[in-house]
């Protein structure tokens, strides 16, 4: 068993050591590095566009604020017992009772004029009791219109206005739908992206395999393995990606931390600014895990390209015209 696992570890060894070696060697490596550069520089923008819209739709569904209000003749008890049952519903995030006299005060701060003119001619509090009530997410916005909607609460609530969605939900409902479009987008690009990532992986190594066909060649006829020939090329597939890769992170954190000063007035829009905090977020928590995923992917994309890109030279076919 020891020699079996003896055997194999030597091959690894000598297959890397070769690749690191060979990486230098050939004279295409800062053309082959620059071109994985800027493809894994597409892969980058595509995971943080994907993990941005992401957090952006998790933000907008847990913003959703609701004003009810309270009828006139509503009766204390009614109004009670409303606002116990709906505080038990296993949606409802957050509920606060808003008195005439509370919403009076409330406004004299918002807008001080109108109430100097309710002042002077002495006019009554026109201001109703309101309910603020702060759903979990914008998925339940369904499910609490049914419950108001419901016979018992008629005399306390009129859900009339549920008919029709205000400024804000529609405004925050079509974000959705943009962030839903942009998802599907994005992450259809980065499935792209990672196609074309495999692919130049297995043309570069053609490329290397071509130009070292005679090398190739003396090691089958000595007797070497396929798997002893594969291992250096994949390794030097592998340590390009990692390079590619380093470049391309710091690049995407440069881009990412000079944005808000080569763009600010962009910026300061609603939805940028959701979507910078939510970038801001992935870079301090998210960053870590992303790096760790890609490295962990590297190793697969440089044996899967090494292996599609030698597969043609290390066939009988291959070797019988090398002979001719």
């Amino acid at each position: 068993m020891a020699a079996p696992k003896m055997h194999s570890f030597m091959l690894w060894k000598r297959g890397a050591k070769r690749g690191i070696t060979s990486v230098l060697r050939e004279r295409d490596w800062i053309t082959a590095l620059g071109a994985l550069t800027g493809i894994f520089l597409l892969l980058q923008l595509m995971i943080f566009v994907l993990l941005g819209l992401q957090g952006v739709q998790v933000t907008l569904k847990s913003r959703t604020d609701l004003r009810l209000e309270i009828q006139e003749a509503a009766e204390n008890q009614q109004v009670q017992t409303f606002l116990s049952e709906m505080h038990q519903l296993p949606y409802v995030e957050e509920l606060m009772f808003v008195t005439k006299e509370q919403a009076y005060a409330q406004m004299k701060k918002q807008d001080p004029e109108l109430i100097a003119f309710l002042e002077e001619f002495e006019l009554e509090n026109p201001f109703p009791e309101t309910v603020a009530v702060t759903l979990k997410s914008l998925d339940d916005y369904n499910s609490f219109a049914a419950f108001l909607k419901q016979e018992k609460w008629h005399p306390v609530v009129d859900p009339s206005f549920l008919s029709q969605t205000t400024d804000q939900e529609e405004y925050v409902h079509e974000l959705l739908r943009l962030t839903n479009t942009g998802r599907t987008l994005a992450l259809f690009f980065l499935v792209l992206t990672v196609g074309i990532l495999l692919f130049v992986t297995t043309e570069l190594v053609r490329g290397r395999v071509l130009r070292r066909s005679e090398e190739i060649l003396v090691e089958h006829l000595t007797g070497a393995e396929s798997f002893a020939v594969l291992i250096p090329f994949a390794i030097e597939a592998i340590v390009l990606l990692l390079a590619a890769m380093a470049v391309s992170i710091v690049i995407m954190i440069g881009i990412t931390a000079l944005f808000p000063s080569i763009a600010p007035s962009l910026i300061q829009e609603s939805p940028m600014q959701i979507v910078s905090s939510q970038i801001a977020e992935i870079m301090t928590t998210q960053l870590p895990v992303i790096i760790l995923i890609e490295i962990l992917s590297i190793p697969v994309i440089g044996l899967i390209g090494a292996w599609l890109g030698i597969l043609p030279k290390i066939g009988t076919r291959s070797l019988t015209l090398h002979r001719q």
